[in-house]
């Protein structure tokens, strides 16, 4: 199998520089898509008329590639793109902190057809190539995707990712800015701290953070504001080959002693495919399982945007036949299974009924549907919103994965999973997994075994644990790093809403719910399963809230 190749902003961000120093003014003959491989080529000719060779960029957007290779020649005809004859790169760049290369087309004549954009997304799970016109509707797409806020098909508008509006990606971080956001970070967390600044990844956050992530001095988080200010800032680079998991990437600049020094970008590239992997790759199957499951989610958030888009109309539609039906109740024969009316407009309307039931409970049943809807319409917004998390989550957990900081309960679960033959259920969690309004983990018991289970083998010491006062129940993990610092209290009281809902008192309209740092909490010597001793314990009154159970909870459990 061919060397993976990983992309972060700071990479994709000097890789468009190259480019566009490279071939600025350069005429783009032809785009090449390959849908079957998954490869992006562009056939460009130098921009000296003295000089009539082509360069040809073949781009591999295969989850299992990324390679990008520059050479003479020409590329076998793949599904073309027409482009205006000739078009010129007049530019190419990428918004600051992003993932997206963009070539800019410029015709010979200003209002001919053709394509004015080529767009090489990547981003992880997602790499894609747009082609768009002068009114930014799209020409052709390598992978036609459907989603909330972006459709990726010919002919419809382009829209960009969503920004990452990182701490620094309009203007560099300055010291301060720096220290108020890592300061009050524990050592150990830092590294995951940092990835809040523009062009952090888990490719570069150790080179930056370096000593930072293992003690709170000062001194090492100043250290490790300028190795990020060097390590991002503009101007000459050094690009190198670097190691990583036993394979080879292209990079930027050198951040680890792996690091090979080449002549440019591209021939790094070339030098990282030419490169066999290591034979032991013990995180593949893990990864291969987040993939999977993001793309589940995205399918997801395709249904619900689809469910969203009708609903309220089905409301108003559903409220209109009923009133309809009341205002001719008189006109209905008991027992009937549909009746021709007229509409308040005058308009013929035939209506559906169930006839075993009179007309008053025929409406009182569309009116409950149209209620129905109307709740979808409000609630599906926050599973959208909640599902982009969890999209996050896991592309975070991704990265993890990829930089070797994810715990050992995590990759088991991943690769059990994975390991499990189709049909047959993995072993499960002892918990369920919600998210909070802001994205924070929760984590709910199954049981009184699970409940120990979860509290002492699936939790950190930092973070908060919640079970309803004097009362059987679920124990409730607050997933939370900071230990100089509490949660947010909206965090808190989803959290305790939750272990109110799973404990005895359930039907009650307010439960006491004690909360504190799970490493307050002990387990006395031959105490049944679920019981243990909380000590510094903080008290809230929850309301147990079934609707908000929905919005939090999260369907597939890590």
């Amino acid at each position: 199998m061919s060397n993976t190749i990983r992309y972060d902003s700071l990479l994709v961000r000097d890789l468009a520089a190259e480019l566009h120093a490279t071939l600025a003014g350069a005429r783009l003959d032809a785009v090449f898509l390959d849908r079957q491989q998954l490869r992006v080529v562009l056939r460009t000719r130098a921009a000296r008329r003295a000089d009539l060779a082509t360069l040809t960029l073949t781009w591999q957007l295969h989850p299992d590639a990324g390679h990008l290779t520059a050479d003479a020649g020409n590329a076998d005809n793949a599904g073309r793109v027409q482009l205006a004859d000739p078009a010129r790169i007049s530019r190419i760049y990428t918004p600051p902190d992003e993932r997206v290369i963009i070539f800019e087309l410029q015709a010979a004549e200003p209002h001919a057809a053709g394509a004015r954009r080529i767009l090489i997304e990547l981003i992880t799970n997602q790499w894609n190539a747009v082609a768009t016109g002068a009114d930014d509707r799209i020409i052709a797409v390598l992978r036609e995707r459907d989603g909330r806020d972006r459709q990726l098909r010919a002919g419809s508008v382009y829209v960009a990712p969503s920004a990452s509006g990182r701490i620094g990606s309009a203007t560099p971080p300055t010291r301060d800015e720096w220290h108020d956001a890592l300061a009050d970070v524990t050592a150990g967390e830092r590294l995951k701290a940092v990835l809040r600044f523009a062009y952090m990844s888990p490719l570069n956050a150790a080179a930056v953070v370096g000593d930072a992530d293992v003690t709170c001095d000062v001194a090492a988080l100043d250290r490790a504001y300028d190795r990020y200010m060097d390590i991002t800032a503009l101007g000459n680079r050094q690009p190198v080959v670097i190691r990583r998991d036993g394979r080879a990437q292209p990079y930027s600049v050198a951040i680890d002693d792996t690091a090979e020094a080449t002549l440019t970008l591209l021939h790094a590239f070339r030098i990282a495919s030419a490169i066999e992997p290591d034979a032991t790759r013990v995180n593949d199957d893990a990864v291969a399982v987040v993939a999977e499951r993001i793309e589940h989610v995205q399918k997801r958030i395709a249904r619900l945007a689809a469910e969203y888009e009708g609903a309220a109309q089905e409301a108003v539609q559903l409220r209109s036949v009923a009133d309809i039906l009341m205002a001719n109740i008189h006109r209905v024969t008991r027992g009937a299974a549909e009746v021709h009316l007229e509409d308040f407009e005058g308009a013929p309307i035939t209506i559906t009924l169930d006839p075993s039931i009179n007309v008053p409970g025929n409406a009182a049943r569309m009116y409950d549907n149209a209620r129905k809807r109307d709740r979808a319409s409000h609630r599906i917004p926050h599973l959208i919103r909640k599902a982009g998390l969890e999209i996050a989550s896991l592309d975070e957990l991704a990265a993890r994965i990829r930089m070797g900081t994810t715990s050992d309960d995590e990759l088991e679960a991943l690769k059990a999973r994975r390991a499990t033959p189709r049909g047959e259920k993995p072993t499960a969690l002892p918990y369920r997994m919600y998210r909070t309004s802001t994205g924070l983990e929760l984590r709910v018991g199954k049981g009184s075994r699970a409940n120990d289970e979860l509290t002492f083998r699936h939790s950190s010491p930092t973070d908060i644990w919640l079970h309803a006062r004097d009362v059987a129940g679920a124990h409730v993990i607050l997933r939370w790093s900071h230990a100089e610092s509490n949660p947010p209290a909206n965090d808190i009281a989803e959290a305790a809403s939750l272990a109110a809902l799973f404990s005895k008192a359930r039907t009650s309209s307010l439960v006491p719910v004690d909360w504190t740092r799970r490493k307050y909490v002990r387990k006395p010597r031959k105490a049944p399963p679920g019981a243990v001793l909380p000590e510094r314990v903080k008290t809230v009154f929850a309301h147990p809230d079934a609707e908000l159970e929905e919005r939090l909870r999260v369907e597939f459990v890590i």
